[in-house]
């Protein structure tokens, strides 16, 4: 239980830092935005938790509101206007990962040296997890932006296009998310078990991300 309320805080802190910048800063903010929670969940995913007994990567709220980000910029500007912000998250994931592996390479000073071995362990061996992250993210990005772009052609209602899309974009995420990171180091009960959980969680977060979807449009 308190593992789902900090989940729930975390998501209330994104979204709320969401519609604030954009409110600030436009279009400006959600690039801006996209960048802070990038950075943030290439080290979130890094920790597991436990709810109900099932390993799950923490970020699920931080990448979510990444997309909800997405589905602003298409629900005002259309699909084409989505490359830099595209563009932005792609460089600016792969340079975190990067930053962050070439870090843990460095050799450690003597002082506090428990502390700097646990750093390099954290990054060195969980490169999966980043490459799990990387592709996940930016196929998701991709796939849900053209899906809501087709049905708010058909539907132009921010309630009806985010749901729809969120639902069948998360779909494919946590498979693809999941496999990479975990396929052969958990038991396929526990595969399974985390796609399910981490779907639910993350699809709620998403159609929750309605709300913050609207008020951030209602500012441009």
């Amino acid at each position: 239980m308190r593992n789902l309320i900090l989940i729930i805080a975390e998501v209330i802190i994104c979204y709320l830092s969401l519609v604030f910048l954009t409110k600030k800063y436009k279009y400006d903010g959600i690039y801006i935005f996209g960048i802070i929670a990038v950075i943030l969940s290439s080290i979130m995913n890094l920790k597991t938790i436990s709810i109900m007994n099932v390993p799950i990567p923490l970020g699920l709220g931080i990448t979510t509101s990444i997309v909800i980000g997405a589905n602003l910029i298409v629900q005002n500007r259309g699909k084409e206007e989505l490359k830099p912000y595209l563009r932005l998250i792609i460089v600016t994931i792969i340079a975190s990962f990067l930053i962050l592996y070439l870090s843990s390479l460095t050799s450690p000073s003597t002082y506090n040296y428990l502390s700097n071995i646990s750093y390099n362990g954290i990054f060195n061996q969980n490169i999966r997890i980043y490459l799990a992250l990387i592709v996940s993210l930016l196929f998701t990005l991709w796939f849900d932006s053209r899906l809501y772009y087709i049905i708010k052609k058909y539907q132009n209602k921010i309630i009806f296009s985010n749901t729809f899309a969120i639902i069948i974009a998360e779909f494919f995420e946590n498979i693809i998310f999941v496999l990479l990171a975990y396929l052969f180091e958990y038991e396929a009960i526990d595969l399974f078990l985390c796609i399910i959980l981490r779907y639910s969680i993350k699809t709620l977060i998403g159609i929750f991300g309605t709300i913050p979807l609207y008020l951030a449009n209602k500012y441009n």
